[in-house]
């Protein structure tokens, strides 16, 4: 996870993982990596018959800053490597409030 003043940058290698293989939801301040890998290989030869298979499933959470607007988030998958983009949201501006005699 990187950040700096405009955005922060989450990156997962997932080798082997194909886009619909990743589910990526924020809920409140919550994202959430979600994935599986399923892999079968088979071998033949004259004398044999071997299949393996492997499955396996993750997923990681992370807790991002007040006021992400889940809808500016953006996710990109490119040789195993994913990166998910979320905008800095605004700062908040400190507004003084003036206290005046009740009527």
């Amino acid at each position: 996870m990187t950040e700096n003043d405009k955005q922060i940058e989450v990156s997962a290698e997932l080798p082997g993982l194909e886009r619909k293989d990743v589910e990526i939801s924020i809920e409140d301040r919550t994202l959430t990596i979600r994935g599986e890998k399923k892999l079968e290989e088979e071998k033949r030869d004259q004398n044999y018959h071997l299949t393996e298979r492997s499955y396996g499933s993750f997923y990681r959470e992370l807790l991002l800053p007040r006021g992400v607007d889940p809808s500016s988030v953006r996710a990109t998958m490119s040789k195993g490597v994913l990166k998910v983009t979320i905008p800095r949201p605004a700062l908040s501006e400190t507004k003084k409030i003036e206290v005046k005699e009740a009527a």
